[in-house]
């Protein structure tokens, strides 16, 4: 897969789930950048949280050992807003229960990953 150049007026995609969330016996998380990947994203970051709520209220959170169960997670992709749009499907497919945002960014700088 060719590398793009990012510059100048870009959008974010930003999908919030759980660490537990699966998509057909694998981690929702990989699923998402697996077929992100291969629709050809720019770019895609998985981050994953000490602590969050939702909706629900309920607090999770990472104890003292590092154990704990579905912590939230952030999946991020910046690309340009035609690609976005295109990737959309994806992550409706995928994303039963989770937050989906997007927002218009301005990419400052790009440095290649190699």
């Amino acid at each position: 897969m060719a590398a793009r150049k990012l510059e100048g007026a870009a959008q974010a995609l930003q999908i919030f789930i759980g660490d537990d969330d699966l998509w057909e016996n694998e981690p929702l998380h990989r699923a998402l950048i697996h077929r992100l990947r291969l629709a050809g994203a720019a770019g895609v970051t998985v981050t994953r949280g000490m602590a969050g709520f939702g909706l629900s209220g309920q607090i999770r959170a990472a104890d003292r050992l590092g154990g704990a169960t579905d912590l939230p997670v952030v999946v991020t992709v910046i690309d340009m807003p035609e690609r976005i749009v295109e990737l959309l499907p994806i992550v409706d497919e995928l994303v039963r229960d989770g937050l989906v945002i997007r927002f218009n960014v301005e990419i400052l700088r790009h440095q290649d990953d190699n």
